[in-house]
């Protein structure tokens, strides 16, 4: 198409009303959204590896690989405990750092929103 074509074609070309944009209050909602924290790392991974390969040498015997169950039974109340632990800190506040969604929920609930 020619330069002049092209001109008249834009000229003449249709422009529907454009969506105005309308700018909406500021304001915070009493709650958050429930989100889940990612998990870390697995725990007692090693562990559990010792205590399959025993199992695969020793035929799947319990009896034979009972150092083994030993050790990653306590590895897994170990890692509960801390959980546990952690838990119970972050619940009453004394770790830092990024805000739960239902620590943030309960301070939005304290303070609410004027509407």
């Amino acid at each position: 198409m020619s330069k002049r074509m092209n001109e008249i074609i834009l000229r003449n070309h249709y422009w529907p009303n454009r969506f105005e944009f309308r700018q909406r209050e500021f304001k915070l909602r009493d709650k958050v959204a429930l989100r889940k924290n990612r998990p870390g790392a697995a725990e007692c991974i090693t562990e559990m590896s010792v205590l399959m390969a025993c199992w695969k040498k020793h035929d799947y015997n319990d009896t034979d690989c009972t150092e083994e169950i030993r050790l990653f039974e306590k590895c897994c109340m170990e890692a509960k405990k801390v959980r546990q632990e952690t838990k119970a800190a972050v619940k009453s506040g004394k770790i830092a750092g990024k805000m739960t969604s239902q620590q943030a929920t309960s301070l939005l609930q304290q303070f609410p929103q004027p509407r």
